[in-house]
């Protein structure tokens, strides 16, 4: 199953249960990518948060680096996120379409 999973929302805890089903589902073989909107920002910005750390093992689960909007906010968040993190976040595609996905779930 092909997934995206949106993180929109400030507060830690639903931030990190998005982010858990996401590594969870990516565990059993489902397709997943992440989107982090410019809420969860200041979350990534603590090195000492659970969604910091989840995003920077993205790649032990073998998932894409996380969508990030086409922004100035973005370009400043992965100007100033440790390299490791910053390797695991990338602009959104120009053209994303929701038909790509079989389910799309917003946090």
């Amino acid at each position: 199953m092909k997934l995206l999973i949106q993180l929109h929302t400030p507060t830690e805890m639903a931030s990190y249960e998005g982010c858990a089903l996401a590594l969870t589902l990516a565990t059993f073989g489902h397709e997943v990518q992440l989107y982090l909107d410019a809420p969860v920002f200041g979350l990534l910005m603590q090195s000492e948060s659970r969604l910091h750390g989840m995003i920077q093992s993205l790649e032990l689960y073998d998932m894409p680096a996380a969508w990030l909007p086409n922004d100035v906010f973005s370009g400043w968040v992965t100007g100033m996120v440790p390299t490791d993190l910053a390797s695991q976040l990338t602009l959104i595609p120009e053209v994303v379409s929701s038909q790509d996905f079989e389910q799309i779930l917003r946090f």
